[in-house]
């Protein structure tokens, strides 16, 4: 009461007294948690937070090896303040369960839901650029650290068809108007024969090396220009593909299949269209959901199922506020359902993680695929180097990860694997951050915080993992409006989702976006750990 009333309380107290004679005691206790959590924000802003370590990459640095063994738990921390990044700390015994009052997660191992396909990035051509301009030994480092055995142990990637924004221009590999039977197909695919091809062929060739798949999928921003009814590859009409060029635009898609094979790369998925709803300035084609359904029905479903039937289909690969209200009219869909595999999502709307779970129940069967992610301009922090990197942009990425895993995501796919110092290039100016940034001039990696959060998921819950039942209990729960995405904070209390590996070990991620430490037990049936 006295700290209540110190901090300009008094008036809310009083109101809260009232109101415990009035209401349930569960409004009590939100009302008291929400003046409490605000007098520790106070308290804590007049403290001076310890200086954080500063950590430097240097060429070779790997994350270190840990040996997991089944009367111990090890674990693994990456921390602003101490200078961890994917540091083995010492082991911790697994003892008989104990009585703690305070944060408990619990892990059951019993109860298993969807199964993980792995964690990536997307291979564009700025990427592929940028990693071309690097001396070959930063080359080689720079695909170690995302697919190497010794690195994070990426197992997916994206690929565009066609150019996109992250591109030095539009381009397509067949550019001559009207030529629906496609004569004029570069199977060449001599644009993303320049940097593209050769980066994915070297991931891949490191993915196989360890007895690993990498499996990547493709999107198309827009067909040829002259495929579309705005007559240019920037910008959409609703709808944006010509009616007369459906067929001849689901034959594209097998052509520019059939010529990644030529070069020694497989197609694991499709997805129909990046971001159908959005008229960017930049590379696109406007879709309904009705039209997309019917697209997939009668031509790139059939056309796919006949040449490449390999190749599964996602649908949507948009912003997940609107994922379950595409789900739900694409499978209304008969004709269109046994085509599509999976539903693909980007973050850039906020949460809305329980969009995702709604339709990971309604629709159990279908993969859903979060591919898309990362913090554009307007996000970096005024006067701020992008070279420098924001923790914050770590904790934002791994809060969206665990949501979208908890909530039935089978994987996770960020965008840009690298950039270079500017967050580009972009030939519409549309920059953004990336987990590596490379200072072309210096011959310089930079690893940012996304990229060690990332390799707590991509490193240690391998494909083939299945997530567990976790809950968190006696911990803060954000209950605010609608955040932008990729924010977290001390309000969202600790954070943890758990799987099974194809190995038996269960892997746990804990998230603590606070500024100081949180004890918490780690509790599974029969035993537990602090």
């Amino acid at each position: 009461v006295p700290i209540l009333k110190k901090y300009g309380y008094e008036e809310s107290l009083r109101g809260v007294m009232e109101m415990r004679a009035q209401t349930r005691l569960l409004a009590f206790d939100i009302v008291v948690l929400k003046l409490l959590r605000d007098i520790h924000g106070m308290l804590e802003a007049q403290k001076p937070l310890p200086q954080p370590v500063q950590w430097r990459f240097e060429p070779g640095w790997r994350p270190m090896p840990c040996h997991p063994h089944s009367l111990a738990v090890e674990v693994v921390q990456t921390c602003r303040d101490t200078g961890d990044r994917m540091q083995v700390k010492e082991p911790l015994p697994l003892t008989p369960d104990f009585d703690f009052q305070g944060t408990t997660i619990r892990v059951d191992i019993q109860q298993s839901d969807q199964v993980i396909l792995g964690f990536g990035g997307a291979f564009t051509e700025a990427s592929a650029l940028v990693f071309q301009g690097l001396h070959p030994d930063l080359q080689k480092e720079v695909l170690e650290l995302y697919f190497g055995d010794l690195g994070i142990g990426y197992s997916l990637g994206r690929v565009h068809i066609n150019s996109c924004d992250f591109s030095m221009g539009n381009y397509s590999f067949d550019d001559i108007p009207e030529d629906h039977d496609l004569v004029h197909f570069d199977y060449s695919l001599a644009r993303d024969a320049k940097a593209v091809i050769p980066m994915i062929r070297g991931a891949q060739k490191l993915v196989r090396s360890s007895g690993g798949k990498l499996r990547l999928m493709a999107s198309p921003w827009s067909p040829p220009a002259w495929m579309k009814m705005n007559g240019a590859m920037n910008g959409s009409h609703s709808p944006g593909l010509r009616e007369d060029c459906r067929d001849a635009w689901a034959r594209y898609f097998a052509s520019w299949i059939d010529a990644y094979k030529q070069h020694g790369i497989q197609i694991w998925a499709v997805s129909v269209q990046n971001e159908p709803e959005h008229n960017a300035p930049w590379e696109a084609c406007c879709y309904t959901a009705g039209e997309e359904a019917a697209f997939i029905a009668g031509h790139l479903g059939p056309t796919l199922q006949a040449l490449h039937p390999e190749v599964g289909i996602f649908a949507f690969d948009h912003n997940k506020d609107h994922v379950h209200d595409w789900a739900c009219q694409l499978f209304r869909d008969q004709a269109a359902v046994p085509f599509v595999r999976g539903i693909a999502f980007h973050w850039y709307a906020g949460d809305h993680f329980e969009k995702v779970r709604h339709t990971h129940e309604d629709f159990p069967s279908a993969v859903l695929l979060p591919s898309e992610a990362c913090y554009e301009r307007h996000r970096w922090k005024s006067g701020s180097s992008l070279l420098q990197g924001d923790w914050s942009f770590g904790e934002g990425y791994a809060h969206d990860i665990m949501g979208d895993l908890n909530a039935g995501g089978a994987g996770w796919i960020d965008w840009n694997l690298l950039l270079n110092e500017d967050g580009g290039p972009n030939h519409v100016g549309n920059v953004c951050d990336a987990p590596l940034i490379a200072s072309l001039t210096e011959q310089q990696i930079h690893l940012h915080p996304q990229f060690f959060f990332l390799g707590h998921f991509a490193k240690y819950i391998r494909p083939g993992s299945k997530r567990l039942l976790t809950s968190v209990r006696n911990t803060p729960r954000y209950m605010g409006a609608t955040r932008r995405y990729g924010t977290c904070s001390a309000q969202d209390g600790l954070q943890a989702a758990a799987f099974v590996r194809p190995d038996g070990l269960v892997a746990t991620v804990v998230l603590n976006a606070a500024d100081l430490p949180v004890s918490f037990k780690l509790q599974m049936p029969g035993c537990g750990m602090m």
